[in-house]
């Protein structure tokens, strides 16, 4: 992994990932994949070794989360097939740390989410736990209710480092995409999805409300 990857290596990985996302589906399903513009560089069901191995090659690289079902997104148990024709997701490289683990990863840009979401799966694998006696919170959706527990995550978009709380789900889902949510970020960013070109822009506020 880097700290460096700029703008433009950004745009080509996550190019990549939208040009090849259907053969990752059908070949990677529930696995972690270290992957820059060129390709895949490790994979595998558990995060640390993924990250040992990608770091070995020095290569620069971000990590994925691939889901388990294909062509379907599932936000909160309500499943969506794509009925648009232009197929993009708006997905955006996110670095996440906690404690001494530290990715570089996407996750998808959903204006419609009030908080972050992180699978139960990733969740676990960055190390977060829960404590003895937790209580688990619910959310009513459509398709039936999840629980999941908040933790306040630190995240660093564009080389700015803001803290956010997230959603970890401790119901298990059919997918685990991961997505970043309104509270805090939208505050901290002005947004704009450019879906004709596969872009977006994040612009900092300098802390402006």
């Amino acid at each position: 992994m880097t700290d460096s990857i700029s703008q433009e290596q950004a745009q080509a990985i996550l190019r990549w990932l939208n040009k090849n996302r259907e053969s990752i589906l059908d070949s990677y399903k529930d696995q972690y994949i270290a992957y820059n513009e060129k390709g895949i560089v490790a994979h595998g069901e558990h995060l640390k070794p993924v990250l040992e191995q990608a770091k070995s090659t020095n290569q620069y690289f971000v990590i994925y989360l691939v889901p388990r079902k294909h062509y379907s997104i599932q936000i909160l148990p309500i499943k969506f097939r794509s009925v648009v024709r232009h197929d993009w997701q708006p997905n955006y490289l996110v670095k996440l740390k906690h404690n001494q683990i530290e990715i570089e990863t996407t996750m998808l840009v959903d204006s419609g989410a009030e908080v972050s979401l992180i699978s139960y799966k990733m969740g676990k694998d960055l190390g977060y736990q829960l404590a003895d006696a937790e209580s688990t919170l619910v959310a009513e959706t459509i398709g039936g209710n999840v629980e999941y527990v908040l933790r306040n995550v630190e995240f660093t978009i564009d080389n700015h480092q803001l803290i956010t709380p997230v959603a970890w789900l401790q119901t298990p889902t059919d997918t685990e995409q991961s997505l970043l949510g309104r509270e805090v970020i939208f505050d901290k960013f002005n947004i704009e999805f450019r879906q004709a070109e596969e872009k977006i822009i994040f612009t900092w506020r300098d802390n402006k409300v």
